[in-house]
């Protein structure tokens, strides 16, 4: 029996949306039979990146934004421009005549190592966001206890002024106090006959004492009531500066977030302290950064195929399909010149040709006028003949 050629299939959208991905020619790529899942793999690592990309960036939008829907439009948008990125890099080295050039790809290297060490950062974040958690509450910790010192050394002049007016009042109070009750017990001790005279009873030494004690007592009551507005006045300014200062925390503390930059900060303090989680670190910046150059890698590492000698082919034919148009055109734009110039001279001359009779009648008709009148002069007449010729100069 005679079996039937084989027709070409039709690839279905997702193969298609993949070759799209892979920035491969599609009309090219359905007649090499043995290209379409080569460049299936190729777009699937494009898409893998891409879709990584785009939760990266979706996560560190997260971070500085509160808004789930310009998070969700700014990590798609960004995420496209990382997939457009990937799509140039891997159609330039499609393009690209004869084999793989060490300067491009160095070039193509490096760039697709920088987007994968930017993009790695979040993925980062998410994945050590409890111990990171833990390590900002302690920063937290150490930057306010850090500016409650400089608060407390801004404030120690003035704050020590207010603190020694207040213990030298105090003291002045204890001290009247005291003198008070050593009176008072010097006048109990006359009274009852323990003190210096031995008499017990009001004697004159102790109506002496007495008046000592009363006196000390109103001394007192008098450093009370002047002491007293003196120590408010004191304490209000004392409770002021801690007021102002615990405003300044609670400012500060505000600015004490748990953005992008700040996790940031936590990460490095968690890697510098913790050899284990700097290591695990490194190993992850790692395999994104691989997942972001894996479309790149998998077009280098796989051999020049059929697709790219038929792609290089028709380029070439177009290259050289332009070149002939180009040279086409130039050739007709000088021919049309080389024409136009014909015609122009052969009108030109037909023109002379038909009005040479009519001239030579001009010119007699011109010498006769000349000849009448004798007071002009031989310039003027070869002017006026020059006009008549030839025309206007």
């Amino acid at each position: 029996m005679i079996k039937k050629e084989e027709q070409p299939t039709t690839p279905d959208g997702m193969t298609r949306f993949l070759w799209w991905l892979a920035a491969a020619d599609i009309d090219i790529l359905n007649e090499c039979r043995t290209e379409k899942e080569r460049f299936r793999i190729i777009g699937i690592s494009v898409l893998v990146t891409w879709i990584f990309a785009t939760l990266a960036w979706g996560y560190f939008f997260s971070t500085i934004l509160d808004d789930d829907m310009i998070v969700g439009l700014l990590a798609l948008f960004f995420g496209f421009a990382i997939l457009s990125i990937d799509r140039t890099l891997i159609s330039a080295m499609s393009r690209s005549q004869g084999g793989v050039k060490i300067m491009p790809l160095l070039f193509r290297l490096v760039l697709a190592i920088t987007i994968g060490l930017f993009v790695s950062q979040p993925v980062v974040l998410m994945l050590f966001k409890k111990d990171i958690n833990a390590q900002l509450e302690l920063s937290r910790q150490t930057k306010l206890d850090a500016y409650r010192q400089q608060l407390a050394k801004l404030n120690a002049a003035e704050l020590n002024g207010y603190q020694q007016s207040m213990a030298e009042g105090k003291q002045r109070l204890a001290e009247k106090e005291e003198e008070l009750k050593v009176y008072r017990e010097a006048y109990i001790k006359e009274t009852d006959g323990t003190g210096g005279s031995g008499r017990i009873g009001e004697s004159a030494i102790a109506k002496v004492k007495k008046m000592a004690y009363l006196k000390s007592e109103e001394e007192l009551q008098a450093m009370e009531r002047t002491w007293a507005p003196k120590q408010r006045e004191i304490q209000a300014k004392i409770n002021r500066l801690h007021s102002e200062d615990s405003l300044k925390e609670s400012i500060y503390l505000g600015t004490l977030t748990n953005g992008f930059l700040a996790q940031i900060e936590a990460l490095n303090e968690l890697t510098a302290t913790h050899p284990p989680v700097q290591q695990r670190y490194r190993l992850i910046v790692f395999i994104i950064v691989l997942i972001e150059v894996m479309p790149l890698l998998s077009k280098v590492l796989m051999p020049r195929g059929e697709y790219d000698e038929k792609l290089a082919a028709a380029t070439a034919q177009g290259a050289v399909g332009a070149q002939l148009e180009a040279d086409k055109g130039e050739a007709l734009a000088q021919h049309y010149q080389e024409a136009a110039l014909a015609a122009d001279k052969e009108m030109i001359d037909q023109l002379f040709a038909a009005s040479s009779d009519l001239r030579k009648e001009q010119v007699e008709n011109l010498v006769k006028e000349w000849k009448q009148r004798e007071d002009n002069q031989y310039r003027r007449f070869w002017e006026q003949a020059k006009k008549l010729l030839i025309g206007k100069m």
